[in-house]
């Protein structure tokens, strides 16, 4: 099973955001991550870049950090 990590991108860093994510998608314009254990997170932000070999998803943030949130 591949999981992946989410990192954001703020700035010049690369900061972790969620683990052991097993999908992705759009929902309503933002997308929606869900883990390992079917919990999913909304986060407003872009794909700036998927590593399918190293298992890492680096993602833009359109909003604040806290915008963040678990349906």
């Amino acid at each position: 099973m591949c999981l992946s990590t989410v990192y954001a991108i703020r700035g010049k860093d690369r900061q972790p955001l969620l683990r052991n994510v097993a999908s992705v998608r759009m929902q309503d314009g933002r997308l929606v991550f869900t883990d390992i254990m079917g919990i999913p997170t909304v986060v407003d932000a872009a794909i700036e870049r998927i590593d399918l070999m190293d298992n890492y998803i680096y993602i833009r943030e359109t909003t604040a950090p806290e915008a963040a949130q678990s349906l």
